[in-house]
């Protein structure tokens, strides 16, 4: 038997015969499709600096504990070369430190030296996590400047 309309007004239509609809099949079809696609659209993924250079991991256990000063310092010699500058777009860096759950978290955000002022436009940032001894439990780099948001 062919198909063919049966009922009266927009979306009223139904279909006489197997009783299939392509609708649901199309949904679930582009459901799928989209979620196996999504990670390959995401954003930017933070890639962790390793390696005793970026996050060394050496001080026992029964070392003594580091103030703000050395934690600040710490992370700025963690930083890859260059990263503070100087450099033609680079005055330096500035810290902003925490001391969260034990450990040191060392917000280090580059800035450029305009006259009278610390520009931190269109630069880049880093993140280092110390405990409370100075070894390293993370060395996250920020987003670069034009990455894809």
């Amino acid at each position: 038997m062919p198909l063919r309309p049966r009922g009266a007004g927009i979306g009223m239509t139904r279909f006489r015969g197997s009783g299939f609809s392509p609708t649901p099949f199309l949904a679930w079809a582009l459901l799928w499709a989209t979620a196996a696609v999504a990670p390959v659209i995401a954003a930017p993924v933070e890639i962790y600096r390793e390696g005793d250079r970026y996050c060394p991991r050496k001080a026992p256990p029964g070392s003594p504990r580091i103030d703000r000063t050395t934690a600040e310092r710490i992370a700025l010699e963690l930083m890859p070369d260059g990263f503070c500058g100087p450099a033609s777009s680079i005055g330096g860096c500035d810290v902003e430190t925490e001391n969260f759950y034990d450990s040191w978290r060392v917000y280090v955000h580059q800035y450029r030296r305009t006259p009278g002022v610390r520009d931190w436009a269109a630069l880049t940032h880093s993140y280092v996590i110390l405990d409370a001894l100075g070894n390293c439990l993370a060395n996250i780099p920020g987003t670069e400047p034009g990455a894809p948001r």
